[in-house]
């Protein structure tokens, strides 16, 4: 929007403040955009509460840095004419990006559920405690197929070369895929043997490490196979949660797996660790020591995404913010769920695709051991089936309506939330597990997530003022 002094401007209602000292963070709820500004310029903002021309605030002679300032505020939707609608051009905007989800040109990553079983019984199992409230768990096709995975393979390429993207990720889930270790074999080699010529393949796996030999671990390191696996915490609290069938402990079984990559010259670069009641209390800064004397990067935390731990919310905020503070003294990110609507402020909605997480935004699509299409490996929601891969993103499918159904601004629970453009609901399992079972408090999870997102952008204001920033400077270009 152009500065126009005689225009009458006003506040946008979607403006959100968090405030430390003397500056503050300011972003659009719905748009992004996120600043940091002095408090003269948050009072500048808060004078157009009530519809006012520039003119009427600053006279007829605007200094060149009062211009650029306002102007910026124009550019972020702070500051917009008394009649703008700003859901109403949200909307416009999204409807124009239907058209990307029902042409499939937004798919660009596969996941092939090797086997809906698994060699673990982790308590807090999204995989299983989410399938367990559909048919899909006793589904009697519990592992995938060599012929299920080529075809699914070649349809998912297909897709791509139709919209002349060269970049293919395939990533290998469950359960424990690993059960499935000769049929992600072949996949591997039919791959590189077929297609390698013409794409450049992204591999991954999500694996909780038990079953790596040091013959998986070599071929995992030759296709370049990025591996995610889990340890909850050290010893103690990784086996109060993360279990075998049996119940017994599971830790030095992970450990024998983590070993053998390392001794094969391929170390994972992090791990993630889930956080229930049971573990709480033993997490501590002592797994980033741990993390760091292997030389890994990150360690991600993650509470229960499927029941949200009776913890007091402001405890869990307060201990991830120490462990994240630690960590990042000693050169290792501490990402979550919790910080992706902090993340996600990066980028605008009116510009880029936000959403919490590929399957919701688009991008991914997941194949079962049945050929059932689902967002993700750990989703109830089918999307469609591999008989019709090549059409189940065309209007009306249930894949299109899924998407559209999660496009910012769109979800009824979320409007109003001072995150709405930029966690957009949450993870999807979350709801899903919710609905089925009436047991997960949304409200819970969302306050919990305000709050980091909060406590995060404070932490990035501290950062950023104490290298003196001037006027409007985005928060996130100082993290």
């Amino acid at each position: 929007m152009a500065l126009n002094s005689n225009v009458v401007y006003t506040k946008s209602p979607f403006v959100q403040v968090v405030r430390d000292g003397d500056s503050a963070v300011i972003w659009h709820s719905l748009f992004g955009y996120p600043k940091v500004v002095p408090v003269e310029s948050l009072e500048f903002l808060e004078s157009f509460s009530e519809p006012a021309t520039i003119r009427s605030r600053l006279g007829d002679e605007l200094t060149e840095e009062d211009r650029e300032a306002i102007e910026e505020m124009l550019r972020c939707y702070f500051l917009v004419p008394e009649n703008f609608n700003d859901r109403a051009f949200l909307e416009e905007k999204m409807r124009e990006r239907e058209k990307e989800i029902i042409s499939g040109s937004l798919i660009d990553y596969l996941e092939l559920i090797m086997s809906e079983a698994c060699n673990f019984r982790c308590t807090y199992c999204i995989h299983f405690n989410n399938l367990e409230t559909s048919d899909r768990i006793n589904n009697p096709k519990k592992f995938m197929r060599f012929d299920t995975a080529k075809e699914t393979v070649d349809r998912y390429l297909e897709i791509l070369r139709g919209h002349e993207k060269h970049v293919a990720e395939i990533n290998f889930g469950g359960g424990e895929p690993l059960l499935a270790w000769p049929v992600i074999k072949q996949v591997l080699e039919y791959c590189r043997a077929t297609y390698g010529s013409e794409f450049e393949f992204r591999f991954s796996i999500n694996t909780n490490a038990s079953l790596i030999t040091q013959d998986i671990a070599e071929t995992l390191k030759e296709y370049r196979v990025e591996i995610a696996s889990s340890l909850d915490g050290l010893r103690e609290g990784n086996d109060r949660v993360r279990l075998t069938k049996s119940g017994g402990g599971t830790f030095s079984k992970i450990m024998r797996g983590f070993d053998a990559l390392t001794q094969s010259g391929y170390p994972l670069d992090g791990i993630a660790v889930t956080v229930t009641e049971k573990n709480f209390h033993e997490l501590d800064e002592s797994i980033v020591d741990w993390a760091v004397a292997r030389g890994m990067k990150n360690v991600r935390i993650d509470i229960d995404v499927v029941d949200m731990v009776e913890i007091p919310v402001e405890d869990v905020v307060a201990k991830l913010m120490r462990i994240r503070r630690y960590a990042a003294a000693r050169g290792i990110d501490v990402p979550g769920f919790w910080s992706r609507p902090a993340e996600n402020l990066n980028e605008s909605t009116l510009e880029s695709r936000v959403a919490f997480c590929g399957a919701v935004r688009g991008n991914s699509m997941c194949v079962g051991p049945s050929g059932n299409i689902y967002g993700c490996g750990y989703s109830t929601t089918q999307l469609g089936n591999l008989s019709e891969i090549q059409s189940f993103h065309a209007p009306g499918t249930a894949y299109h309506r899924f998407v559209r159904d999660h496009l910012t601004g769109v979800m009824e629970m979320c409007k109003g939330c001072m995150i709405e453009g930029q966690c957009g609901g949450g993870c999807n399992i979350t709801q899903e597990f919710a609905r089925a079972t009436k047991i997960v408090k949304i409200e819970r999870t969302c306050d919990f997530y305000r709050r980091m997102t909060q406590e995060i952008l404070r932490e990035q204001l501290r950062e950023a003022t104490a290298s003196e920033p001037g006027l409007l400077q985005t928060a996130t270009e100082r993290r």
